[in-house]
C-alpha cells in the first residue's frame, strides 16, 4: 500500500514512466512495494541515512514517546550526549541534587507515575494538586499532562518540582 500521494510523487512518477519504464512496469505489478524505494532504485531521490530516519521518527513520535526515548538514552549513559539531556544541579551547594521532573515543557514518565501514586495516596483530584499550587483558573492543564502528555507552563513545572519535594517528605500515614 502506497503512501498519501503528493505532487513531488506524480513529477517523480511521471519521470518514472519516461526515464525507466521497467522500475515503472515493476511499480505498478506490485513487485517494488513502495514508491520511495522505486524512486532510489531510478536515482531520483537519495537514500535515506539511518539519521533522516530517526529525524523522521522524531517528528512522528508523540510527546510521551519523545519522553521515554530521552529517558531511555539518558540512563544508558548516552556518552558525551548525556549532560545535555538533564538539567544542571541547583548552583547551591547546601540543595539536593535534583532529578529532573521535565523535559522541556513535557512531564517525564517518572514524575507522571509520582504524582498519581501521590494523588491516590491523599486522594486529590488534578485540580485539587493545582490549587494547593496556587493555579486555581487552570484546573484542567495538569490532568491534560498526566492522561494525554500534554505540555505545562514553566512556571507550573516549577510549582510542581516544589510541590513533589513537600509530598515525597510527607508520611505515609496522612
Amino acid at each position: 500500500m502506497m503512501s498519501k500521494k503528493t505532487r513531488r510523487d506524480d513529477v517523480h512518477l511521471q519521470r518514472l514512466k519516461t526515464e525507466f519504464p521497467d522500475i515503472y512496469r515493476a511499480l505498478l505489478a506490485g513487485e517494488i512495494g513502495s514508491a520511495r524505494k522505486v524512486f532510489v532504485l531510478a536515482g531520483i531521490e537519495p537514500e535515506r541515512t539511518r539519521l533522516d530516519k530517526l529525524k523522521n521518527s522524531w517528528a512522528k513520535a508523540t510527546d510521551a514517546e519523545r519522553d521515554a526515548f530521552l529517558t531511555w538514552l539518558a540512563a544508558k549513559g548516552a556518552g558525551a550526549l548525556a549532560p545535555r539531556l538533564t538539567f544542571p544541579a541547583p548552583a547551591s551547594s547546601d540543595l539536593p541534587a535534583q532529578t529532573p521532573i521535565a523535559s522541556g515543557r513535557y512531564l517525564l514518565p517518572s514524575t507522571i507515575a509520582e504524582i498519581k501514586a501521590i494523588t491516590a495516596r491523599r486522594r486529590l483530584t488534578p485540580q485539587d494538586v493545582m490549587q494547593e499550587m496556587g493555579f486555581e483558573a487552570e484546573g484542567r492543564a495538569l490532568s491534560g499532562a498526566l492522561t494525554r502528555g500534554a505540555s505545562l507552563r514553566l512556571s507550573v513545572i516549577a510549582a510542581l518540582e516544589a510541590w513533589l519535594r513537600a509530598n515525597r517528605a510527607e508520611p505515609t500515614g496522612t
